[in-house]
């Protein structure tokens, strides 16, 4: 073999593959876009502690922080409490139905009443989905005509202190 046989068979093969969906920028915009995702990133990071779970946010030592949730109901006869996130009411037939929490809430540690249990994330992103669980729970109880709104007392041991209790309520159940 010749030595222009030699170097023609070490060529690497250029492949071209097509562009479908890829957007080609030009080096300007590429520039734009890096130091608009650059200042998006800066962002989310600066504004990490105005979020109740702190996402995009460093800790280097997380909060320790311990809840306890209990459930009731208000109705038209009070406060009526829910051990164990169970309940029975009667529909408006005056049929007698079973409730469970955990039916809906599926997070290990938001379904886990009476229990004290690890915040995850701390204990204000617990109290904000917490929040969000009880009244997604109460939008889909539509079976119950007792309950007027769900609460929640939620006893918050934050980083080992003494506890305090924080009252969460659902929004106001409609056509009740």
């Amino acid at each position: 073999m010749s030595a222009s046989g030699d170097a023609n068979r070490l060529r690497p093969a250029v492949v071209r593959l097509p562009s479908a969906g890829v957007i080609d920028l030009g080096p300007r915009a590429r520039v734009a876009f890096a130091a608009f995702w650059l200042a998006g990133q800066a962002a989310l990071i600066l504004t990490a502690s105005e979020r109740p779970d702190h996402i995009f946010g460093f800790r280097m030592f997380p909060e320790a922080s311990t809840i306890q949730i209990r459930l009731s109901r208000l109705t038209r006869a009070g406060l009526v409490a829910a051990p164990g996130g169970e309940w029975a009411a009667r529909d408006e037939a005056g049929q007698l139905r079973h409730f469970s929490w955990r039916d809906r809430v599926k997070d290990p540690i938001l379904a886990s009443t009476d229990v004290r249990v690890f915040a995850a994330y701390g204990q204000e992103a617990q109290l904000a989905r917490l929040s969000l669980a009880l009244d997604d729970v109460a939008n889909r109880i539509a079976e119950d005509a007792d309950t007027l709104r769900l609460r929640a007392d939620v006893l918050v041991w934050k980083n080992g202190r003494d506890p305090v209790t924080v009252t969460l309520q659902s929004h106001w159940r409609q056509g009740l």
